[in-house]
């Protein structure tokens, strides 16, 4: 029987010694953190990571989100995924550094499928501020208030 901490610990290894220099010293510094994010369980095609789940969430200059050094995966993210992994997240940063990868095409379709109006027009860096403000932001803000 394998444990799975030895696994976990080994696949963190693993895709520490494949970053950048610059991002291992941001991790030191408390300048990005790594994130887990809940993924479909079918696993993805050799080589990729899923489409719109970073590997990493890393900063460039400036603390201003790094872009990505790999294209995203062709398919499009799944609405509903990113629901749910947005659900699962429990403070705004994470949530922002989830969406950073995304196109603003993508972003416009999962704002759509949460309903949310008038983004039409918006910046990527809008959209993801409103979409966490939607998801995570409406319920830190409701379990601040059924504290009161």
């Amino acid at each position: 029987m394998t444990d799975p901490t030895r696994d976990v610990a080994s696949l963190v290894t693993a895709l520490l010694r494949g970053l950048p220099a610059a991002d291992l010293a941001a991790l030191a510094e408390g300048r990005a953190r790594l994130a887990v994010v809940p993924v479909d369980p079918a696993p993805p095609p050799a080589g990729t990571t899923p489409a719109g789940h970073p590997a990493a969430a890393s900063t460039g200059r400036g603390g201003a989100p790094a872009r990505p050094s790999a294209r995203r995966a062709a398919s499009a993210p799944d609405p509903v995924a990113a629901r749910a992994a947005l659900a699962s997240m429990s403070r705004r940063d994470d949530g922002t550094a989830y969406l950073s990868g995304w196109t603003a095409r993508d972003l416009r379709v999962l704002a759509a499928s949460l309903e949310l109006r008038g983004v039409a027009g918006l910046r990527k860096a809008d959209l993801v501020a409103r979409i966490v403000d939607r998801t995570i932001g409406f319920r830190l803000a409701s379990a601040a208030i059924r504290r009161l």
